[in-house]
């Protein structure tokens, strides 16, 4: 990989500080990372959304089964 050239030590290799700070690291466009996040939140908020729907399908197939069923 590209960084192996400024790990150093065999056993244990080391990253010091001052050569991990000249790594450059590519990153997308910040409005690419804000509708990034925007999506994870829309995903986050449908999820809790079906769970709660889940969980109002489990009370009501226990209410039939106990009408039903007794």
């Amino acid at each position: 990989n590209n960084y192996s050239r400024v790990i150093s030590g065999s056993a244990q290799p080391q990253l010091p500080i001052t050569k991990l700070k000249k790594i450059l690291l590519p990153l997308p466009p910040l409005a690419l990372q804000n509708e990034f996040a925007d999506f994870v939140a829309l995903v986050d908020k449908s999820q809790l959304a079906i769970q709660k729907s889940l969980e109002e399908l489990e009370t009501l197939k226990k209410s039939l089964m106990q009408e039903y069923f007794g």
